[in-house]
């Protein structure tokens, strides 16, 4: 029996149109808010919508890479990205309808509660991908740039959402705490995200890159929005929104990733030639 290795081209395509297709929304969003081809109210209805196709497909890409993984351990940690991304898309769906629909203020709403629980599910399942051991003399350069994004990323947290959310005087209690909340979960999901990378996920170099630029551009929309909102400079569909569709554009490639490298070194037993050894 000859021993072939399988091909992974085939069992990531089923999913490569949806991403693209997804991918290209966020794409074509990205353009007319640089260009400024439509009015405010225009953006927003086409920053709310757009985020929902590209949320939905990164939310199925994550739930099939699950039940794509060999290992327990894998499994488990991209079935609580599935369910992070899931919040998320829910959080993005009813922000739509709050907005757009309704028309009522978004904040603080039912929405937040799927943004919020979003935070503790994407930090477990970093947490659980798999190691991969190295040699120490790699470790010490990799952990120096892990402690130089944490605190980098904190202190424009601190500085530009915690203590402004600290000091400013909201009389509504929920909103104050949700103001202080999502700083405090953006400061999680990047000790995670260094944590992730200090550890060296095995065998999956693009998807925890992937990954961690997903977590960092969401990173950065929160604290572009937060200053925007202090200085009441924000609008929605701006320069946040935009960022927010990328980092979910950079989740959908990360799972789609995860797909297409589920059996790398697995081996399908073919049979031989004949006159072959």
């Amino acid at each position: 029996m000859r021993v072939r290795p399988m091909t992974t081209s085939r069992q990531g395509h089923p999913w490569l149109l949806g991403v693209s297709m997804a991918s290209a929304v966020c794409v074509a969003y990205l353009v007319q808010v640089m260009l400024s081809w439509s009015s405010v109210p225009d953006r927003s209805l086409y920053a709310n919508l757009g985020m929902i196709p590209i949320g939905f497909a990164a939310t199925v890409v994550a739930r099939s890479a699950a039940l794509a993984q060999k290992d327990a351990r894998s499994q488990w940690a991209w079935r609580l990205l599935a369910a992070a991304f899931a919040c998320y898309c829910g959080g993005d769906i009813l922000f739509f309808v709050y907005q757009n629909v309704l028309g009522q203020s978004p904040f603080p709403s039912l929405a937040d509660a799927g943004y919020l629980v979003y935070y503790p599910l994407l930090l477990a399942g970093l947490l659980l991908l798999p190691r991969q051991s190295e040699k120490r003399g790699r470790l010490g350069l990799r952990a120096a740039v892990c402690v130089v994004l944490v605190l980098g990323g904190g202190a424009a947290v601190l500085e530009w959402l915690l203590l402004p959310a600290f000091q400013s005087s909201v009389d509504d209690r929920l909103a104050f705490a949700l103001s202080v909340g999502y700083p405090l979960g953006d400061l999680f999901l990047l000790a995670g995200i260094a944590w992730t990378l200090f550890r060296r996920v095995a065998g999956r170099r693009a998807m925890v890159l992937l990954l961690t630029a997903g977590v960092c551009a969401g990173l950065v929309a929160d604290l572009v929005y937060g200053y925007q909102t202090i200085n009441g400079t924000s609008q929605p569909g701006g320069l946040s929104d935009a960022l927010f569709m990328v980092s979910w554009a950079f989740y959908a490639w990360a799972a789609y990733a995860a797909t297409t490298c589920r059996q790398a070194g697995a081996r399908v037993a073919l049979p031989a030639p004949e006159g072959s050894a």
